[in-house]
């Protein structure tokens, strides 16, 4: 997780009064930042509350908002979006095993990194599939979408409820309809998929609900 730290976001300190914080906020664009004390993390603070102080205030005298959830150096990057979901905040500190502040990430830079690695900048076809644990072989998925001459690109899954698996799947091709029919043949259950070319009998609408999910 620390590949993804961004070292120009400032921290705040104990030192710091509050109208250094406000300034901060406005330079940065940003309304949320880390509090620091002696190298551990210890909160944050947000405009919204130190606007309620007088700008020679000290942090030090200022009760910090919590910060519980944190990503941890070993966190993947699943997890770290899981954190993020959690925490619904836009930014979260990076810690070591003794609370050591490392750093900060921000949810945008782990989303863009998400979007690389399923290959969703690239131009292809996005499909879901729902399936029991038990059905699941992501190699015989593969054979049956290879058989329409398109490969698979990248694949995510996650568990909707127990024993209850959405498989996502990144296309090379944009035109999936022969796709979409085939796993179809094969029993599979397509709940939603993205194409250039329209396929009959699928719910548009769960692509936009996974873009909401990717996108926290």
């Amino acid at each position: 997780m620390k590949s993804f730290i961004n070292p120009n976001i400032p921290v705040l300190k104990p030192s710091d009064t509050v109208d250094d914080a406000l300034v901060l906020f406005n330079d940065y664009k940003l309304d949320l930042l880390p509090y620091i004390q002696d190298e551990v993390f210890s909160g944050y603070f947000s405009e919204d509350l130190l606007l309620n102080y007088d700008n020679d205030d000290l942090l030090n005298d200022i009760q910090a908002l919590p910060g519980e959830c944190v990503l941890e150096e070993s966190d993947s990057l699943l997890e770290g979006i899981r954190k993020f979901m959690t925490a619904q905040l836009p930014l979260l500190p990076v810690c070591d095993e003794d609370h050591r502040f490392l750093g900060t990430v921000e949810k945008v830079r782990l989303i863009d990194e998400l979007t690389i690695q399923m290959g969703l900048q690239n131009a292809g076809g996005l499909l879901e599939i729902h399936l029991k644990g038990r059905d699941y072989s992501l190699a015989e998925i593969s054979r049956i979408v290879e058989s329409e001459s398109t490969k698979i690109l990248s694949s995510f899954v996650h568990a909707e409820e127990e024993d209850d698996l959405i498989l996502t799947l990144k296309l090379d091709k944009t035109q999936i309809s022969t796709v979409v029919s085939a796993l179809t043949r094969f029993g599979y259950d397509v709940i939603s998929y993205h194409s250039s070319e329209p396929v009959t009998n699928i719910e548009k609408d769960r692509y936009e609900q996974l873009m909401r999910y990717l996108s926290i």
